[in-house]
């Protein structure tokens, strides 16, 4: 009874609490993860855990909500009786009692941790989907830094797909894609698929096109006019995937979907006047 009590404690104090955080990054952001065994992810849970954790029983122990209903006699009663037969079978009532104390002074402390926990999660959230604004109006390194550490481990792919770290503004992401066969395509990037290590699987292109690179090559040797734009072909239908076992160079380029608007000074208004009235008088 001892170690299955030990047990629930520790998944409800530190194995919980991690569990919620890595859902809620999981809302907003593909996390880049690794195989651990069950040895680091317990330790990684308490480090991650014991702040929240201290704050909680602060809280409780301050409003004095933790020693309310019980006391530590209370604590010891219920762990001497579950670890020795005797000591319950000779305090078998005040067990019972001891045990509800028990219950309500660890509620007392879960409902503060478990709701720092979600606090700290919206916060991240927040953070996360507002990187691009908060990075730009950050300029010391250590500020930088320290909002790195608080956004939870992203996957390189998800970082180059999205747009954490561009100016401000909507762009659309482009892609060129040489596969391995020698086949060039482009579009823009629809969707991504992530392995669970954060590794990247593959690229939903829209609106996707072929370069015909043998017509072009017949073109360049035969001495002929070419323009590189005639030798791109839509591809029948809307969405292109592309493994990325296949791609042998990608290129990504951002393009802003509304054009940054251009408001000349009266100089410059003056200048293309003239020019443009020059212009009429050639004619």
């Amino acid at each position: 009874m001892l170690a299955l009590l030990v047990s629930f404690l520790i998944a409800v104090y530190l194995l919980g609490p991690n569990l919620i955080a890595r859902w809620a990054a999981d809302l907003v952001v593909f996390r880049k993860t690794r195989v651990e065994s069950h040895a680091e992810e317990v330790a990684r849970s308490i480090i991650a855990a014991a702040v929240p954790l201290a704050m909680a029983v602060a809280w409780a122990r301050w409003t004095g909500a933790l020693w309310a209903r019980g006391t530590q006699a209370d604590v010891e009663t219920v762990f001497s009786a579950l670890q020795s037969d005797n000591f319950f079978q000779t305090h078998h009532a005040q067990f019972f009692t001891s045990l509800y104390a028990f219950f309500w002074m660890n509620y007392a402390i879960l409902w503060r941790l478990y709701f720092l926990v979600l606090l700290a999660c919206g916060v991240r959230i927040l953070i996360v989907l507002n990187y691009n604004r908060i990075w730009r109006r950050l300029h010391t390194r250590w500020m930088r830094t320290l909002l790195a550490t608080i956004v939870p481990r992203i996957s390189e792919w998800d970082v180059l797909f999205s747009d954490m770290l561009l100016p401000e503004g909507r762009f659309r992401i482009m892609a060129d894609v040489l596969t391995k066969t020698g086949g060039l395509y482009q579009g823009a990037i629809q969707d991504r698929m992530l392995a669970n290590d954060g590794s990247l699987v593959s690229i939903t292109l829209a609106s996707p096109r072929r370069f015909e690179r043998d017509e072009f090559r017949k073109a360049k040797a035969a001495d002929l006019e070419t323009v590189p734009d005639e030798f791109w072909f839509n591809i029948p239908g809307n969405l292109f995937i592309v493994m990325a076992s296949d791609i042998a160079n990608l290129n990504l380029r951002y393009i802003r979907r509304k054009p940054l608007s251009f408001q000349p000074s009266e100089e410059e208004r003056e200048v293309l006047t003239r020019l443009l009235d020059r212009l009429k008088e050639e004619k």
